[in-house]
């Protein structure tokens, strides 16, 4: 079984991809996926197919450009946090953005239960108006 770590570092190289059923392999079954109120779709959301409705697929209709590039892992135990940066640009406007965040990851037996989000909503918001 991977460590924690290795299991998060492939997340993001799936993203980049676009690879969503790796993705899915990666998480639980009822995963809880806790974005910041005020980043698009924030909220709570439990399972893969409302993750993929209400977060993934808004961020390929409305943004041009997206990444989300990691400076630094930290393993916890449980939890593994990816420190870094967003970098997007919303397509109606053509306006875009740099904006730190920090993700949390809960892992339990290699599988991802818990996803929190935390990031400055306001560098977001502004380039969406």
């Amino acid at each position: 079984m991977k460590s924690n770590i290795e299991t998060i570092k492939d997340l993001y190289q799936d993203f980049s991809k676009g690879d969503t059923n790796a993705i899915k392999e990666k998480f639980a079954l009822d995963i809880e996926w806790i974005q910041m109120k005020g980043f698009p779709n924030g909220g709570h959301h439990i399972g893969f197919d409302a993750i993929l409705k209400n977060v993934f697929q808004n961020f390929g209709e409305n943004w041009t450009s997206w990444t989300a590039t990691i400076d630094e892992y930290v393993d916890v135990g449980e939890s593994v946090f990816a420190i870094g940066q967003y970098k997007g640009t919303y397509g109606k406007t053509g306006k875009s953005m740099t904006a730190d965040f920090a993700h949390r990851y809960v892992l339990k037996n290699g599988k991802i239960t818990k996803f929190t989000q935390y990031t400055d909503t306001k560098l977001v918001a502004d380039v969406m108006q």
